[in-house]
């Protein structure tokens, strides 16, 4: 279990020191901060990060409410926990995205009642950051299967899995099919790479792109790089530049 760094902010000396000694008997959480007033404990959030303010709500200059207002702003704000001897503020405290609540005097059962809170967030924000990864990992598999290329005026549509190569040249960029037949792009060769499935499409060189299903014969070529023969309608050869080669061989087993 991950040891949570604490903040407590209490005007009262005596409190700070009677909550520090509750803490102090949680194996999993370290107390890294104790601060007098609000304007202090901003000033150490962004130095610290810590993960849990018990703060004071009735403080002179800024007062806990303002003080979780602003740190509500905050990206990766830490979460916070009022401790007051005024329950009026309970409903306020939560306008503020309060954790949770503890009325003075409080006991070790009220500190360890928000820590389960708290262990029970931090499990729930882990779960939902792993969906979101799952679900960005998903769509960034998403390639696209056509690909539309203009003859002229003509749009043609080209099954991804019948294109050779990809090109740049004169400014323009190209793709060839298993048939020989070229078609002008609209994007760039950047643009197309990110694009495309990386499991079957090699950018060999900085200006192609292959399909490594087409590769049949490989050459030396000069500085130590390849040609790569291509099956298909017509003969190509495609160049492998010295910078690409360790790439290949995560394609072919040399």
């Amino acid at each position: 279990m991950k040891t949570l760094k604490a903040f407590i902010v209490d005007d009262e000396v005596i409190m700070c020191e009677a909550l520090q000694r509750q803490l102090e008997q949680i194996p999993d959480i370290e107390v890294v901060g104790i601060y007098h007033d609000g304007e202090e404990v901003l000033a150490m959030v962004e130095r610290l990060k810590p993960d849990l303010i018990f703060l004071d709500i009735r403080m002179p200059g800024l007062n806990g409410m303002e003080t979780a207002a602003i740190l509500d702003q905050k990206v990766d704000a830490p979460a916070v926990v009022f401790v007051t001897a005024y329950d009026e503020f309970a409903l306020k405290a939560f306008e503020v995205n309060a954790m949770d609540y503890i009325l003075k005097p409080f006991d070790k059962a009220d500190i360890e009642r928000v820590l389960r809170k708290m262990r029970k967030h931090a499990l729930r924000q882990a779960l939902d950051l792993t969906e979101d990864r799952l679900v960005q990992k998903k769509k960034g598999n998403e390639h696209p299967q056509k690909f539309c290329g203009y003859h002229g005026e003509v749009r043609v549509i080209v099954d991804s899995r019948s294109i050779q190569l990809f090109y740049a040249e004169g400014g323009e960029v190209f793709l060839v099919t298993e048939n020989g037949e070229k078609y002008v792009l609209r994007q760039t060769l950047q643009e197309v790479e990110e694009k495309l499935d990386d499991s079957r499409f090699f950018r060999c060189h900085r200006n192609y792109i292959v399909n490594i299903d087409f590769v049949k014969q490989i050459s030396p070529w000069f500085n130590r790089g390849y040609l790569l023969s291509l099956k298909g309608g017509s003969p190509i050869e495609v160049p492998v530049s010295r910078a690409h080669v360790k790439t290949l061989e995560q394609y072919i087993y040399f």
